[in-house]
């Protein structure tokens, strides 16, 4: 058997070597991760518009009696915000989705939301129509709230180093 001698021609890392390089690898990888958690600037202002602009042309359509054009608008509105959503995915460069469990918890938690608003509305007697446009501001609302505080704590883990 050959035996292996050290000389400086020969490749040499040590445990702390490896270890320092892997933690560094994995570093760089939770700072990607973050990175692509990063909502664009725009993206909460026009899901906000989007979602308001819908909302309150529903309630207005409501008021009127012509909820027919207002469902063909509903599905041009969900197009524009998967879209929206879609952009501000390719805007980071890196394409992350979300957990099934992450989805359900934004999805109730939605719900939720609107069913207190709709509840809150019509126990003032604000009516269908304004329940509706208020309900589409609101929705707009906390996506731009949530856009906002999402960069705000990844911007704050990205400067503490992670």
């Amino acid at each position: 058997m050959p035996t292996q001698d050290r000389s400086p021609d020969a490749p040499f890392l040590d445990a702390d070597a490896a270890a320092s390089a892997l933690r560094h690898v994995e570093a760089a990888r939770t700072r990607a991760e973050l990175r692509a958690r990063l909502v664009p600037s725009w993206y909460g202002p026009s899901a906000a518009a989007l979602l308001a602009a819908y909302g309150i042309g529903t309630g207005a359509a409501n008021s009127h009696g012509i909820n027919g054009i207002w469902g063909w608008a509903g599905l041009l509105a969900v197009l524009l915000g998967l879209g929206l959503a879609r952009l501000r995915k390719r805007a980071t460069g890196v394409l992350v989705g979300r957990s099934p469990a992450r989805k359900r918890a934004v999805a109730l938690s939605v719900a939720a939301a609107l069913a207190l608003v709709w509840g809150v509305c019509l126990s003032l007697g604000l009516g269908v129509p304004v329940t509706l446009g208020v309900a589409g501001v609101v929705l707009g609302l906390g996506v731009w709230a949530h856009s906002a505080r999402q960069n705000t704590t990844v911007t704050r883990k990205l400067r503490e180093g992670v």
